[in-house]
């Protein structure tokens, strides 16, 4: 797995070459991604969050931060703010980006090196 590391204010994802996992960090939050298809679907979570929709929803809340994302089948929920949802739609975002171009990169290097080879045979 090619070394990603990105990082935003709050916010940290990067790979791990020992347990070929994707380690997310947002705030005071962890959580260990699988495969680059649950981080995308993630992504695609968040890209649906209105976060103004949720700010007007929970406004009679106490809580200081109104966006609220729960964790399935548990009692824990990430909340946010509307910068906080912002950064963490572009971090993620960035992240994958990253990725798939170094896998391209990987691919495209591979192809060659399959072709420098055949050359030479």
């Amino acid at each position: 797995m090619e070394n990603i590391n990105i990082k935003s204010q709050h916010g940290h994802l990067f790979t791990c070459n020992k347990c070929n996992k994707f380690h997310f960090e947002f705030n005071q939050i962890a959580i260990d991604f699988s495969s680059v298809k649950a981080l995308e679907n993630f992504q695609n979570y968040l890209i649906e969050i209105n976060g103004e929709e949720f700010e007007l929803l929970n406004i009679d809340t106490f809580y200081n931060r109104k966006i609220h994302i729960p964790f399935p089948n548990t009692a824990i929920k990430m909340v946010l703010s509307q910068n906080d949802l912002k950064e963490l739609k572009v971090l993620v975002t960035n992240f994958i980006n990253h990725y798939k171009r170094a896998q391209e990169d990987t691919r495209m290097l591979k192809n060659l090196s399959i072709i420098s080879e055949k050359q030479l045979n």
